[in-house]
């Protein structure tokens, strides 16, 4: 195992910090809203006149591609009285609220405000949509509620050659049908941090750890600015049932499973066999409260045979992680401990997240 430099060594997070309702609202404030979120599918926005919808954690937002083609991103609120404007995704040439009509442009500025030519001392200056950071990435993507943010460009170049490597395009990449949601009674922290090892994986995941080689000696850890990475090779047995046999190096090229995080919440998995990607990101929903979406990706070239296995293969590493995360959250908040101790090596990068988490919030 490749451990992570030793200087993203810092204090566990305290154990309240994963029940707190002020802890939770500065999170979200100074984590969620001021870093880059999958905010849905390029494909929604590629044609211009068109917009889709998202929320970054409880904020509402806006995505459209005017005219011109240029891509905007906003928050979905006007500036009048609070309501949400747009819903749903599909064409538009403007942006109007439903409740009084304010009519806006795709690139968030105000066209129209009926009546307020008749009040005295009413002023509509600066009653603009308020912008965000919008990128499009492969076939997602990204906001940041600061809109002045430079994109994770290394970050994204990393995940993108974990995919290019084995002669796939990352443009090209084919959304499969539907998403998959759910919601989970933790603290997005938890979730992250079971996402970032693999020391339970013998324990938890005992058909995971019969395709994938956990062990510490090829489970290799690596991290870099935003970027947790894991990656793994597929483990060499015979003794494997229909759902694991399908991912083996032998029916497609990747030969390798790699696991990325991108701060603070954001999953990139490539699947070792014929090739997909999933691509899940999480968010908090209030105090030890989560959602997180996913998303399957398919390889130009992979069967229908080899998606349908290696999506419920996902899915039940997805339940399985989830029913221990309950437990985590219910041991946290419990008051039995101050904080954790995790591993500095196994568990690297639940240490360097937590760095990151510190980081962030000061």
């Amino acid at each position: 195992m490749t451990s992570v430099s030793s200087d993203t060594v810092s204090l566990p997070l305290p154990a309240h910090w994963y029940a707190d309702e002020k802890q939770a609202r500065d999170e979200r404030d100074l984590i969620f809203y001021k870093s880059w979120q999958v905010a849905g599918l390029a494909k929604d926005v590629r044609e211009p006149q068109s917009m889709t919808t998202a929320k970054i954690c409880a904020m509402p937002v806006v995505i459209a591609r005017d005219a011109s083609g240029e891509l905007h991103a906003m928050l979905n609120v006007c500036p009048h009285r609070g309501t949400v404007i747009a819903q749903g995704s599909g064409p538009a040439k403007l942006l109007q609220c439903p409740n009084h009509a304010w009519v806006f442009g795709l690139d968030g500025k105000l066209k129209s405000a009926p009546r307020t030519e008749r009040e005295d001392d009413y002023s509509c200056e600066g009653m603009n949509l308020k912008p965000a950071a919008v990128i499009e990435w492969g076939p997602l993507l990204l906001v940041n509620l600061d809109a002045g943010a430079e994109p994770p460009t290394a970050e994204l170049a990393t995940m993108q050659e974990s995919v290019e490597r084995y002669g796939f395009s990352f443009d090209e990449l084919e959304p499969m049908p539907g998403r998959f949601e759910w919601e989970i009674e933790c603290d997005w922290k938890i979730l992250i941090e079971n996402y970032l090892e693999c020391y339970h994986c013998a324990t938890v995941h005992k058909d995971f750890s019969q395709v994938i080689d956990v062990s510490p000696e090829h489970y290799a850890l690596s991290s870099g600015g935003t970027l947790l990475t894991a990656q793994a090779p597929v483990r060499a047995t015979s003794k494997l049932e229909q759902q694991q046999k399908i991912l083996s190096t032998a029916g497609g090229p990747i030969t390798d499973s790699h696991w990325h995080m991108l701060f603070p919440a954001t999953t990139f998995n490539v699947y070792p066999g014929e090739g997909a990607i999933e691509i899940t990101w999480f968010w908090p929903t209030g105090v030890s409260k989560s959602k997180a979406c996913a998303i399957f990706f398919k390889m130009d070239g992979a069967s229908d045979e080899y998606i349908e296995q290696l999506t419920e293969f996902g899915l039940q590493v997805m339940e399985e992680d989830n029913a221990l995360c309950t437990l985590m959250q219910e041991g946290m908040a419990s008051g039995a401990i101050a904080s954790a101790r995790p591993l500095p090596n196994s568990e690297a990068l639940v240490v360097a997240f937590q760095r990151l988490v510190r980081r962030a919030l000061a």
